[in-house]
This record gives structure tokens, sequence and C-alpha cells, in this order.
């Protein structure tokens, strides 16, 4: 009797051991998250927007992603590197090193676009140069697409491939640990695409949940304070915790008038209340105009007007009219050039948020995290705002030369253009009143965007549009399955200016230290509104006189009284 107790017992631990062992290795296979480096060859040396969305994609697979010229690559530098991304920007020979440091390595290699023969292990894959797509992945192509035509190995697979007409192209292709995808732009649609199959070229388990969040956009002093409490109070009903991207400043564009946030003391309340029912500041700017746009149209942060970078402070002084490489005889002096434009862009961008960080402190609303108005900035820009954040929402400028270079990953990431910040990327847009059917758009966008694993729900609303829209926007988005509420409470955050420290800890604290003097209140104001400030000057002088000339008559009148009281006494 005992001795089948005893049979039992091992029979029963060793079937819990064996059923023990896939949920151990799922527990590995998610902590476990592969070093990558993205190498990039073009012409410049420097990484074009391309290759820096690559990187920023790659980037919300693992927050180990190194980014890389070929000509830095060695056999030492991918010694402890899991995967090798390589970027073929533009066609030429690649360094010898790189070719010796790709041909021991034995991890997976990634190559997008030019130059893959060149690769020992390409050694039996044909390529035929250019080819043209109609469709790609079974859905029409607004317009034609260049990819490079290859013929992969028996054995490989296809993951993804393209039509012309009725000839087939392979355009994702997965050999072992060797892949090639036959193009490197994925600024369109096909980020998808790309997004959706990276697990499987890495081998790597699919994320089982997706992160949503909903932004309240836009809130100005000028905002219906009826109008934002309504809508914050319906998510926080909800139990959904939301972000209110506010903009401490309104500016008339006609007028050039000011209208402060504290001027606005429903609409203060209203924040406060709604912050404390768990709603989170995101600093949307300071003004959120850029010379003389009005506030919520202009860029801020970016000359739309001249599709430049920032070349002047006041909006009273003229932009400077960007010159290009060809203007200079030597790339020295080009870089001076650029060095001189990025310290004027420095100072107009660490003062603009140097003053919202501030003001929004002062009225006890407490930012944790930044959005870019219109999501528009250069390099230099980020490299600024990183030392005032440590994370940000909305999308990416690639591109030091326009705005309109502009894309998303689809995770959560921390891309090397941000300079360490994390992107909480805005992925399925906004409700558009214009549109003919604005909650079937956003319902689109919402399927396309789950359908890549991990994927982040993150879309904004206008509190001016009221309820009209809200319930449905949220039900849409409560519709992906495996959903979970994105709560930057539960993450640790620092924004930080000359005066101000937040500590937003993982445990919900919120800690904020303020070193503000009234000294600095009144420089500020005098930055502000100088015309005021001048008026206030006249006004304190005119009462300096005005109570030292009732100094003296009731100075005057006492020695009157008591020289009056001596001669009585004198006269007796």
């Amino acid at each position: 009797m005992n001795y089948k107790r005893l049979i039992l017992g091992i029979s029963i631990i060793t079937v819990m051991c064996i059923q023990s062992i896939p949920v151990f290795a799922t527990v590995s296979t998610e902590q476990k998250k592969p070093t990558i480096l993205v190498a990039y060859q073009s012409a410049n040396g420097k990484a074009n927007s391309d290759t820096l969305l690559l990187e920023a994609i790659f980037a919300g697979i693992s927050d180990q992603v190194q980014l890389s010229s070929v000509q830095q690559v060695t056999i030492e530098t991918i010694k402890n590197i899991d995967v090798v991304v390589f970027v073929g920007e533009d066609r030429g020979n690649l360094p010898t090193d790189f070719l010796k440091a790709i041909n021991n390595f034995k991890g997976h290699l990634i190559v997008f676009g030019k130059n893959a023969e060149q690769l020992p292990r390409f050694e039996k894959w044909q390529f035929f140069g250019t080819q043209s797509l109609r469709t790609l992945d079974g859905e029409p192509l607004s317009k034609l697409i260049n990819i490079e035509y290859v013929k992969p190995p028996k054995g490989s697979e296809v993951l993804v491939e393209g039509a012309n007409l009725n000839t087939k192209y392979p355009v994702i292709v997965k050999a072992g640990k060797t892949s090639f995808i036959a193009k490197s732009n994925f600024i369109s649609d096909d980020n998808y695409i790309l997004s959706r199959e990276l697990f499987s070229l890495l081998d790597l388990q699919e994320p089982a949940k997706h992160l949503a969040y909903i932004r309240l956009e836009d809130i100005s002093p000028i905002s219906d304070p009826k109008l934002v409490k309504e809508t914050g109070e319906y998510l926080a009903e909800k139990g959904i915790p939301f972000y209110m991207a506010l903009i401490p400043v309104y500016v008339n564009s006609e007028t050039g008038e000011q209208v402060q946030l504290k001027d606005s003391k429903k609409l203060v309340k209203v924040l406060q209340h709604l912050q404390s029912l768990g709603g989170m500041v995101i600093a949307h700017g300071y003004t959120h105009t850029y010379r003389h746009t009005e506030t919520g149209e202009g860029f801020e942060f970016w000359d739309s007007i001249n599709n430049q970078k920032i070349s002047s402070i006041s909006a009273s002084d003229e932009p400077i009219k960007m010159k290009k490489r060809s203007d200079f005889s030597v790339e020295k002096a080009y870089q001076q050039y650029l060095g001189s434009i990025d310290e004027i862009e420095k100072k107009y961008i660490e003062d603009k948020m140097e003053h919202s960080i501030e003001k929004l402190t002062e009225l006890k609303l407490y930012p944790i995290s930044f959005e870019a108005p219109h999501y528009a900035m250069s390099s230099t820009g980020y490299d600024i705002i990183a030392k005032q954040f440590t994370s940000m929402f909305g999308q990416i400028q690639l591109s030091d030369d326009t705005w309109k270079r502009m894309a998303v990953p689809l995770m959560i990431s921390k891309p090397s253009l941000l300079s360490g910040m994390t992107l909480y990327p805005e992925t399925i847009g906004f409700i558009d009143p214009s549109s003919p059917d604005p909650l079937k758009d956003m319902e689109e966008q919402i399927n396309k965007v789950q359908q890549v694993p991990g994927s982040v729900i993150g879309g904004f609303y206008h509190p001016y549009l009221g309820m009209e829209y809200l319930p449905e926007m949220v039900s849409l988005i409560e519709g992906v399955p495996n959903l979970e509420w994105l709560d930057l409470r539960k993450t640790k955050q620092i924004v930080q200016s000359e005066n101000i420290m937040i500590h937003q800890e993982k445990n919900g604290d919120l800690n904020v230290v303020s070193h503000i003097k009234w000294t600095d209140k009144v420089k500020q104001r005098m930055e502000e509104n100088p015309f005021e400030m001048v008026l206030w000057t006249l006004a304190i002088i005119v009462a300096l006189f005005v109570i030292a000339f009732f100094i003296y008559v009731v100075s005057l009148r006492t020695k009157l009284r008591k020289r009056l009281f001596e001669e009585r006494n004198l006269n007796g």
C-alpha cells in the first residue's frame, strides 16, 4: 500500500515538473531581450531618416539597441551582439573590417535594401537589381515602390511578398538566422507589416497585450472649463488613466495679446480636480506658436513657414533663412554655421520649456511628460528636451531639413534620436469632426495597429468636442483584445528645470521641489509683458512720489505745529 502511494506521489511530482517546463521557458523568453546593432551604410556617413525609423522600430523590441556606421563595426564591437541589422542606404563597397565581422558573426543577421550580395551569408542568394511593386502583402499601393529583387535559396521562408501585375516578388524573407528585407523605407503604412513580422524574424515570443492611452489635447487658457471637466470626469469614472496636454499661455495671432493659464481660474480649478482624479499632465509646449501664428495652430519648436529649425528667439526678430552645404566652400565653415543656429535654437527651446514647467508647477499642475506641438522638432531640440524630460508622447520628426519626414514606431521605445527619452507613440490619430465618418476612420486605424503584437493603441481627443464622440472612441479602443491602459503613475518619470524638480515614482508617489524666487517671477513677467511692466513701473514711481509728498506734507505740518506751540510758550 505504501509502495503504491510512493509511485503515485512520484508520478504526480513528475507531471507537475513537466507542466512547469513551458512556464519557465516562457518567463525566460519574456525576460531575455536581444542586444541589437543597427549598422548603416550611407554616402555621407550619417544615418538618414529611413535608418533612424528602423532603429526606432527595433528599439520597441529591445531596450539594448545600438546605432553605428559600418565603418565602426569590427569583430570586437559585435562580439556581445545577438542581432546585427544592416541597412544599405546607398550602393557601394562595404568595409573589409565589417565583412570580416559579419563573416564571424553567429547571431541573427537582418539586411535591408542594398549591398546584401557582398555579405558571405548571401552567397547562395541571387540578386537581380531593382523591381517595382503595385501591391504589397496583398494590398494595392497608392503609388509604385521599388524593391531589391532577390531569389532566396531553397528552404527559405517568404513571410511577405509583393506583386507587379501577375508576377510575385519576395519582400521579407527568412532563411534560418539570416533574413532579407527588400527595401529600407518603412515610413508609410508598410511600417505595420515590418513591425508585425519582427517577432518571426528574431524567433521571439509575441507580446500578449496592447497598452493604450487617450490624451485630452490642446488644453489652453481659452479652453471651455465645462467641456474639459466633462470629458476628463467621464474618463475618470470609467477608471481610465488619462492625459492632459496643457499649453500654459495662449497668444492671439492678430493682436499679440497673451492670456495666462493662471488668469483662467475656473479652468485651473477643473484641471487640479481632474489631476486629483488621476489625470496626468503633459507639458505641450509653452505657447504652441512660433512668432505670429495662433496658439494651437503654430509649430512653436519648428519654423513651419520656412520649413526649417528655429533661428530667431523673439517674435519681432526675422528668422534667418537657413543656408545649405553648397553655400560653403569647406565643411568646417558649414558646421560652424550650423553650430551658431543650434545655439539660437537651444536658448529658445530651453527658455520656453523652463517657463512651461514653472508656470504649470506654480498652479499645482505637475507635468510628468512632454509633447512637441504638431510633433515637430529637430534632433537638436530632442537633445535639449531630454535634459528636462525623461519621456515624450507623439511621433518623431526624422529629419532636420523638413518636418514632413515624420513617423512613429508602434511600440514603446527609446530611439537614439530622442537622446534617452522614452517615446509613448501616438498610433491611431484623433477624432476629426471634419471627416464624413470620424469614428469609422479611427476604427480602421485601430484595426491596422492591433495586427502588430505589442503595439500601442494611442490617440487623442479635443475637449472642445464635448461628449459627442468620446464614449464611442473609448468603446472602439476597449474592443481591442488583451488591452491594458497605460498609467504613467506606475512608472518612473523625471521633469526638471532650473528651479523645479518633479519625480514621479513607480509606487505612485509624486515628489515636487521648487526653488522659484519672487525675483524670478518678476523677471519672467517682464520678459512676457514688457509694456505691462513699464506701466507697473510708472505706477510704482508715481505712488512713491505721492507717498514722499504725503510724508513731506505731514512732516511740514508737524514742524509748523511745533513752531506755533513754541511761539505760544514764549509769548506766555
